[in-house]
């Protein structure tokens, strides 16, 4: 798939860091493993030093009766809201949860959430009847739309991994159907649920380190190659040349910290799972 304009892939990384720390011709160090880890170690350095706001992105969990533990997506990193109900939790120490109101705690070992009041009904769940195709009108059979409403932000858990939000836009009781954008196509079996009705989580998610030739960062794109100052910097350690590795260290926190200002920290920007 082509890549957007001036979106460096992980080849002109490569390249571009051999540039900056004067790498000849035929050296080991170049296309090795240690240069794939010099950068990703400053590609994660960068992404987790701010809140970009590229690794903002948005899931939901159906609620179980009585049960107030729940796994969270494998990229998970940390919350930025979480919604119960439509009603707002608290982020709380573990020691406080049982003794908090409408709270949850994270448990890094498990990679789950934990969340009181417990539920004490099972989120309700509307079944795709037909596999359906993404557009921005789409006529979707359910098995019941009894408690949907038009203009109403539902949640799509998909078994193909497409989940997401979208409204409502319109309801047929007659044919059991409503009408809603999709994103991404759908399969018969896939099941809605009402944003009210489940566990709303905003998130900051773990990058994925890179790889092919052809992998890209989730980074804004402004960071595609500031990043490399902090690659450069652990370079330039490790050959002992520690006033170039000092230079570029700095040099990677000036420009990133110009970055930030310069993204709107405010700003939600272009994540994944935003209704529209």
């Amino acid at each position: 798939m082509a890549q957007p304009f001036g979106v460096a892939q992980l080849s002109e990384l490569r390249d571009r860091l051999e540039l900056m720390l004067s790498i000849n011709t035929g050296d080991s160090y170049i296309d090795s493993v240690p240069e794939l880890q010099d950068i990703n170690e400053a590609y994660q350095a960068t992404a987790y030093a701010y809140d970009w706001p590229t690794l903002l992105t948005r899931t939901g969990i159906a609620k179980v009766a009585n049960l107030d533990r729940y796994a969270l997506p494998t990229n998970f990193r940390k919350a930025r809201t979480v919604r119960l109900d439509d009603v707002k939790l608290g982020e709380v120490e573990s020691e406080f949860l049982k003794r908090s109101r409408r709270v949850f705690t994270i448990d890094a070992a498990q990679n789950d959430i934990i969340i009181t009041p417990i539920p004490n009904a099972a989120s309700t769940a509307y079944t795709f009847s037909n596999s359906e195709s993404a557009g921005n009108a789409i006529t979707i059979e359910l098995n019941s739309v009894s408690g949907l409403s038009s203009l109403e932000e539902v949640w799509i858990d998909s078994v193909s991994g497409t989940d997401e939000f979208t409204f409502v836009s319109s309801v047929n009781t007659t044919n059991t159907t409503i009408t809603a954008r999709l994103f991404a196509a759908k399969s018969a079996s896939d099941v809605l649920y009402r944003q009210k009705d489940i566990l709303d989580i905003l998130y900051y998610r773990r990058v994925i380190l890179l790889s092919a030739a052809s992998d890209v960062t989730l980074l804004p794109q402004a960071l595609d190659y500031i990043l490399l100052f902090k690659a450069a910097a652990l370079g330039f350690f490790r050959l002992e040349m520690f006033n170039e590795a000092e230079r570029n260290e700095k040099m990677w926190r000036d420009q990133m910290a110009e970055a930030w200002l310069a993204s709107d920290r405010l700003s939600t920007g272009h994540a994944t799972q935003f209704s529209i």
